[in-house]
């Protein structure tokens, strides 16, 4: 009796410690495939530089911080540096969002960040009341 006790807990610990390893296996390849498919929308303000077939070029409105800093008299002043621009990809939106769009237009966009993270691909403009394209 005590053999059959044994072996039948041998094979519980066995189905256990197999289901869990299965389980890990699978939240470890759910854990890697994740942060590849999440997307985080963004919204950048600022003003268009110029706009290109489908790809439009933003000022923002945020300064990337000072630059430098100058001496006035007894004074350190920081001196801000030029704006950061932003390319941003328009081909998930219709072109009757941006067709009538003009350099100088102040605008937001909402999006997410490109493969490589140095631009945006645009899923929303705002535009102030009014500029909108008919």
């Amino acid at each position: 009796m005590e053999g059959s006790k044994l072996g039948s807990t041998l094979l519980r610990s066995r189905v256990v410690v197999g289901s869990i390893s299965l389980l890990v296996g699978a939240l470890v390849v759910i854990a890697l495939w994740a942060p590849a498919t999440a997307q985080e929308y963004v919204r950048l303000d600022g003003t268009v530089l110029w706009l290109s077939g489908q790809t439009l070029t933003l000022a923002l409105d945020a300064p990337a911080g000072p630059t430098g800093y100058a001496i006035v008299g007894q004074y350190l002043v920081p001196v801000v540096g030029p704006r950061q621009t932003v390319s941003i990809d328009l081909s998930q939106l219709r072109q009757s969002e941006y067709a009538f769009m003009r350099s100088g237009e102040r605008i937001g966009v909402i999006g997410v960040l490109s493969d490589s993270g140095r631009g945006l691909i645009g899923t929303s403009i705002i535009r102030g009341p009014g500029l909108q394209a008919p």
